[in-house]
């Protein structure tokens, strides 16, 4: 290609360069075709998205917070297990609709958790054995969200062994990626960028006009 201008920006690490060609003589491009119009068929089952967010307090009592999509009403509930082990799960099938499930949680230390100078106490809260939940927002009698409570429940009893050794493998990877991109860190390069500018372009009209 023809070089018509050149422009050379020095930063710190790296310098970027943008070039400018001669203009292209290839025909006009055409104009994109009407996109036809996308009409939904009849699926299955309904799939509707269950987005929770957990307070997990010593791994052992969760306060869960969610929006049900189909009932419309907000949902809070406090469970005697431990919800981060519940991530790697991306749907739940609790009853006629399949779920996909997104969570995200995270674990206090109560021992540790020391806030304005306080010792840090867990929120007013019911009193619950293992395995047992309380639903404090929303309609406690709502057959789907009993049903997804206990089938996460279940989940969480049946795989406990197999769900500590996901999170342990994942909170090992993370650390090892951390400590790898620690010691190589990325180091800049130069760029440069060629612009070809296409014949009747707003390139070519800022420079005069087409040629």
């Amino acid at each position: 290609m023809k070089v018509e201008a050149a422009t050379t920006r020095k930063l710190p690490t790296h310098q970027i360069t943008v070039i400018r060609s001669d203009a292209s003589t290839l025909p006009d491009i055409p104009p994109s075709p009407e996109p036809k119009p996308f009409l939904q068929g009849p699926v299955a089952k309904p799939h509707h998205l269950l987005s929770f967010g957990a307070t997990v307090y010593d791994h052992r009592l969760s306060h869960v917070k969610w929006y049900d999509p189909h009932t419309k009403q907000n949902f809070e509930a406090w469970c005697a297990w431990d919800w981060t082990l519940l991530s790697p799960i991306s749907n739940i099938n609790p009853g006629e609709r399949v779920r996909s499930f997104h969570l995200f949680a995270s674990n206090i230390d109560t021992a540790s958790g020391v806030r304005f100078g306080k010792e840090f106490k867990i929120p007013e809260h019911p009193e619950l054995a293992e395995g047992a939940f309380s639903i404090t927002k929303g309609d406690e009698n709502d057959p789907e969200t009993l049903n997804a409570l206990i089938t996460l429940r279940d989940y969480y009893f049946k795989h406990k062994e197999r769900l500590i050794l996901i999170q342990k493998a994942g909170e090992e990877y993370r650390a090892a990626a951390a400590a790898w991109h620690a010691a190589h860190p990325s180091k800049p390069e130069n760029h440069t960028f060629w612009l070809k500018p296409h014949r009747g372009s707003r390139y070519l009209k800022e420079n005069g006009g087409a040629r």
